[in-house]
């Protein structure tokens, strides 16, 4: 089930990263994973668009929200990402400067 669901959010996520990358700069993603302990970390930074967490940070993973209206979508791929990785016992939360770009990161136990 674990690499089944990672894999999904690895997509989902590598996904966005590309979709809202910014016009005025070649994308540039990174992917890390760690482990502390019984917890495995997975996270996937961009420098793309970005979003605005001071007005956005509490509809991240609202079910259709979306923040960037010119792209394409229909808001349910961080929704979902949420819902797998908290059926998982583990947490899901993001980083962003909007303009500068976003990480997302997922712990799990293992």
């Amino acid at each position: 089930v674990f690499p089944h669901l990672l894999g999904k959010h690895f997509f989902q996520l590598l996904s966005n990263a590309l979709k809202y990358r910014s016009p005025h700069q070649p994308p540039l993603i990174q992917l890390r994973t760690s482990q502390k302990g019984s917890m495995l970390y997975f996270s996937i930074s961009d420098n793309g668009l970005g979003i605005d967490l001071a007005q956005h940070q509490d509809k991240i993973f609202g079910l259709y929200k979306r923040f960037h209206p010119h792209i394409e979508g229909k808001g349910l791929g961080l929704h979902l990402v949420k819902l797998q990785t908290e059926a998982m016992q583990g947490e899901v939360w993001v980083e962003s400067v909007e303009g500068r770009g976003t990480t997302f990161t997922i712990s799990i136990p293992v």
